[in-house]
């Protein structure tokens, strides 16, 4: 989600709208599944974007769509479902302009800096790296930031970096960022066992320093875990999403006011760091016929294979052929 989509949904969860909530024409595409255009004030206004898609909150049936028109608006609009007649196998329905979220200029008599993080460059920089502020980029920047403070009180932080994370979560592009280690140049080895845990070595000597994140209170954990369940299984409402933003954004000062080793448990260790690959030339998987990197082929009885054949192959145990 942009940083754009983020407000507007702060702008929700504040209750910054006009409430219009008025039966209007919609120009919908089947195809597309999305609203084109919709008439309102004696005006047409043609949707530019389709900012989300959520559940309705009248019935079941229902679903509402968060448009850009292309006069910059952001605007709800929610197609209600009514129970069909005996005499008809169609559901009737109609169309609700819900309400229009308020503009920056219109809302320029409530101080919004209140709502805005203020943050340090550094943090910055991850951010526009990213394109949001989320608690994972926080853990990921305060990680960097306490395994710089604990290897430089050992030795100096030259020759290169190598850092090992244990999971995919968005807590890597504040490292990668941060550090200049990556996935592309394989300074950032990843084994995703969905643990907030990082250990950064300096390349040269094999120092480096275990981070494992402690476990933090948060006061507004069954509601977070209850709406991101509706989020996950698709049957949140605008609403809903709103309020989930606004507990992210609570988690988000919150990490940020904790002190680094309040964050984390640290180990300094000393270990061999992970082999650097050179990549070998090009050669055909026999199964697929795909163009694999001759150090990722698998032999299997005189097969090169891929691994993502190698794992579904079956072998015949009398002729040894592939089937």
């Amino acid at each position: 989600m942009s940083i754009k989509n983020v407000e507007i949904l702060r702008s929700i969860d504040k209750k910054e709208l006009e409430f219009i909530q008025r039966s209007v024409k919609v120009d919908y595409d089947n195809r597309l599944q999305r609203p084109l255009s919709f008439s309102h004030q004696n005006r047409e206004h043609k949707v530019t974007e389709l900012l989300g898609t959520f559940k309705g909150d009248l019935s079941s049936r229902d679903i509402s769509y968060l448009v850009k028109t292309q006069d910059g608006g952001t605007y709800l609009l929610y197609l209600h479902f009514h129970d069909p007649s005996p005499q008809s196998f169609l559901c009737p329905c109609h169309w609700i302009l819900d309400f229009r979220v308020l503009s920056d200029e219109e809302m320029m008599f409530f101080f919004k800096e209140e709502r805005k993080m203020l943050v340090n460059m550094q943090l910055k920089r991850v951010v526009d790296f990213h394109g949001h502020l989320c608690p994972d980029l926080v853990i990921g920047c305060k990680a960097h930031e306490l395994a710089m403070e604990r290897l430089s009180q050992k030795e100096k932080l030259d020759g290169g970096l190598i850092v090992i994370a244990e999971n995919k979560t968005s807590a890597l592009d504040a490292i990668q960022c941060l550090s200049g280690c990556t996935l592309g140049n394989q300074r950032l080895k990843v084994h995703d066992f969905g643990k907030h845990k990082y250990t950064f070595l300096i390349s040269r000597t094999g120092l480096g320093v275990k981070l494992s994140l402690k476990e933090q209170s948060f006061k507004d954990k069954p509601e977070y875990l209850e709406l991101e369940e509706k989020a996950e299984k698709g049957e949140a409402t605008v609403e809903d999403i709103a309020r989930f933003q606004s507990l992210l954004d609570e988690r988000v000062k919150l990490l940020l006011s904790i002190r680094h080793d309040a964050l984390f448990d640290t180990v300094i260790t000393t270990r061999k760091p992970p082999r650097t690959e050179t990549f070998t030339d090009l050669a055909q998987c026999d199964r697929c016929r795909d163009l694999v990197l001759k150090s990722r082929l698998v032999n299997i009885k005189g097969f090169s294979m891929c691994r993502q054949c190698s794992s579904g192959l079956i072998l015949s145990s009398t002729d040894g052929t592939c089937h």
